[in-house]
């Protein structure tokens, strides 16, 4: 990739299954997509084809922590449906804030080809690309298994470990109005502080190695 500045990460994902449901029953699902997205205050989402949805992320080495906080969200919600997601790296170009729409590059094409070749029964899934490290894409098989696992109780704590916001766990459980015991076991129970140095390692990573096709 030619520099750090240049690399941005691209989620592409839709819901699963959708498409006979209300519409409000996707619209609560997107919208709790849109929202874990932006609390990060610096993201671009954009919600297309009804059930369809992308996010730009800059830096990208954010893109597993973000996809994991998407993934919390939407079970937190307790809308009853799961999103498929890709993540591809690469250029993103003719961005207009808060709308993806006209949006292009390597980033994007990688993400939507990525999402389009999921095999059945797999939700989540990166895009190959020239160079990319083989630790980046080992991560994700072992993210859609750990959030697929997640409670409403426990995905809505994982979301709050997620968030930028650098809240104690005491002030996290208050404002869910739970006892700090009861939200320390949701933690436990979700298994995403041992997900916390792996996380580290993708946000320090600067897209050493990847090229453009």
């Amino acid at each position: 990739m030619p520099d750090t500045a240049a690399l941005h990460a691209v989620i592409t994902g839709d819901l699963v299954a959708s498409t006979r449901l209300p519409d409000d029953r996707r619209d609560r699902a997107v919208m709790a997509l849109q929202g874990a997205a932006e609390v990060w205050g610096d993201l671009h989402f954009t919600r297309f084809r009804g059930d369809g949805w992308q996010v730009l992320i800059h830096p990208a080495g954010r893109a597993l922590r973000i996809a994991l906080s998407l993934a919390a969200a939407l079970t937190a919600a307790d809308t009853g449906l799961a999103t498929r997601l890709a993540i591809g790296f690469g250029r993103a170009t003719r961005v207009t804030p808060g709308d993806l729409s006209a949006a292009t590059g390597s980033a994007f094409h990688r993400s939507g080809r990525a999402l389009d070749a999921l095999p059945r029964g797999r939700h989540w899934g990166i895009a190959a690309a020239p160079g990319l490290p083989d630790w980046i894409a080992a991560a994700i098989p072992l993210a859609e298994w750990q959030a697929a696992g997640w409670t409403r109780g426990q995905a809505a704590v994982v979301a709050q470990v997620l968030h930028p916001d650098a809240l104690t766990q005491e002030e996290w459980a208050a404002r869910m109005g739970l006892s700090r015991q009861a939200w320390a076991s949701r933690l436990a129970g979700s298994g995403i502080t041992a997900w916390l140095p792996t996380l580290q390692v993708w946000e320090g990573w600067n897209g050493a190695g990847l090229t453009d096709d």
